[in-house]
């Protein structure tokens, strides 16, 4: 996939995906390394990568499973 057909979500987008209503919970929540890093897309406006945002929920969907103990 070439960097011109991935898909950019601005932060209302991702926001809504992730049903964060506080832009300080979101900006907090990416500042401590725990969510993908933002892109600059202009001089004040910056999105996300739609896969890896949907791959970070992905993530977050297999902690909440319950582990297979392997003997």
């Amino acid at each position: 996939m070439s960097m011109l057909d991935r898909k950019i979500l601005l932060k209302k987008e991702v926001k809504s995906i992730l049903r964060i209503s506080a832009d300080s919970a979101f900006d907090e929540m990416w500042k401590q390394h725990d969510f993908p890093k933002p892109i600059r897309i202009g001089i004040r406006r910056t999105g996300w990568y739609a896969d890896e945002v949907e791959g970070w929920l992905k993530e977050r969907d297999l902690e909440r499973l319950p582990r297979e103990i392997t003997q």
